[in-house]
């Protein structure tokens, strides 16, 4: 029996039942200068997309699935909450792609998936929250022939953020199941055991990038994180020196391309 997958709370934007509403609430988390970082270091590493059969895994409302499919590609959005997909299919429509976008709810890896062939595969932010990594990977490797691009982000221990909020979550308030910002996350990586992991489904990892090297809210940790002070414009630390090594292995969140090869 597939594993019982921690859920969000009522006042995540998968709980609207409104589209609209759903839709205005994830763009504007989409935003946010830390996902906006992370949407244009991924782009960057996809490339031209035209006329590519891409798998979005886990994504949400679509903020990527959307964009690949007005660069022409086509899409298949495979997410575990319903209502991300009614929003995505409604964005869909509203930027006039509902066409190149094919939706699928399903809890665990749909088996379908496996008799289809994606040029690319996106992960972004989910592997940390599926139970059987290992075999996630080897399911997303199954997807792909030989030569096959699959782009995943995920949460990083090797990090600032993990050193310093980790230890006060941890040690100061006593959080020791503490593993992220998203009450969901079951883990972290690093750059060396998510390589691994990734060899061992069949990929190589060719290319990585970082987000977050320097928090945003690093002037918060003068307040113990009691007051909310960002800095957006420390993302430009990341569109500058994050795709550098060993910089690029470092932020709080990590980026990497890999190619299917086996």
């Amino acid at each position: 029996m597939e594993p019982t997958r921690l859920q969000y709370d009522a006042s995540h934007w998968t709980r609207e039942a409104d589209e609209r509403k759903a839709l205005d609430q994830y763009l504007r988390l989409g935003a946010r200068a830390f996902n906006k970082t992370a949407i244009e270091l991924i782009t960057s590493m996809t490339g031209e997309v035209s006329g590519k059969r891409i798998l979005d895994y886990g994504g949400g409302a679509g903020i990527m699935a959307i964009a690949y499919a007005k660069a022409g590609a086509n899409v298949v959005l495979v997410d575990a909450e319903a209502n991300a997909l009614r929003t995505a299919q409604y964005y869909a429509r509203q930027q006039g792609v509902e066409n190149r976008l094919q939706t699928i709810h399903s809890e665990a890896f749909p088996s379908s998936l496996k008799s289809e062939r994606f040029d690319i595969v996106l992960a972004k932010d989910v592997i940390e929250h599926i139970q059987d990594d290992q075999q996630f990977l080897t399911d997303l490797s199954a997807c792909q022939h030989r030569g096959g691009r699959l782009l995943l982000s995920t949460q990083n221990s090797r990090s600032l953020t993990y050193l310093v909020e980790g230890t006060y979550q941890k040690h100061w308030r006593g959080n020791t199941g503490w593993c992220g910002w998203d009450q969901t996350h079951l883990r972290f990586y690093t750059a060396a055991s998510l390589g691994a992991k990734l060899q061992k489904a069949g990929y190589r990892a060719e290319r990585w990038s970082s987000v977050y090297l320097v928090p945003y809210n690093i002037l918060s940790w003068l307040f113990l994180l009691k007051v909310e002070i960002e800095l957006p414009v420390l993302r430009y630390c990341d569109l500058s020196i994050g795709r550098i090594f060993p910089f690029n292995r470092l932020g709080w969140n990590i980026i990497v391309r890999a190619a299917r090869e086996a």
